[in-house]
């Protein structure tokens, strides 16, 4: 096998891996398939870390390319980690959200009833401003009823009053009359 295979199917390899390692960061799959494909990925960095010092390459490119790989593993760890605490925040969003929909129950059951009781006071208030209303239809007719009749009472005293100025007169004039006949 010559030496530029070699170097390139390690190439190829960490290209593949890397391309893993960035599926595994984007996708965000669950634990247990997490967890397998982490434990491959370092595995398979591993054997590549293990065929580099096999290869025919100056110590600087090797000691570059255990930086990649190296670069690699630091990545993975902290993803695992930083899916637990995604799962975590979840976890502790979903409790949050749970506790306020429990609040918002609640106060949605106070409104209910506060509705109820606003809806009793309103037919209450109705049924008064109806009795207010034939009350007022009632204290209005005999309003009217009291007016008619001081009407009459006032034609009444009138007619009365030009009565007794009419006997007045008339007894007035009778004594003239009489007083004017005595000579």
């Amino acid at each position: 096998m010559s030496s530029s295979s070699s170097v390139n199917e390690w190439d190829n390899e960490y290209a593949r891996v890397t391309r893993i390692a960035s599926q595994h960061r984007t996708e965000g799959l669950g634990i247990s398939n997490n967890q397998a494909e982490s434990r491959n990925l370092f595995k398979n960095i591993t054997q590549l870390d293990d065929t580099l010092s096999t290869l025919p390459l100056p110590p600087a490119q090797i000691q570059r390319r255990r930086r990649l790989l190296q670069h690699l593993r630091g990545h993975l760890v902290p993803q695992q980690q930083q899916n637990q605490q995604q799962q975590s925040q979840m976890a502790m969003a979903m409790q949050q959200q749970d506790a306020m929909i429990d609040e918002l129950a609640v106060g949605v059951g106070r409104l209910r009833d506060q509705t109820q009781v606003i809806g009793d006071e309103s037919r209450m208030h109705v049924n008064l401003l109806t009795d207010m209303e034939a009350n007022l239809e009632v204290a209005h007719e005999g309003l009217d009823a009291e007016t008619r009749r001081a009407a009459r009472l006032k034609e009444d005293q009138s007619v009365w009053r030009l009565q007794l100025i009419v006997a007045g007169l008339f007894v007035l004039f009778v004594l003239l009359f009489f007083l004017g006949l005595s000579p």
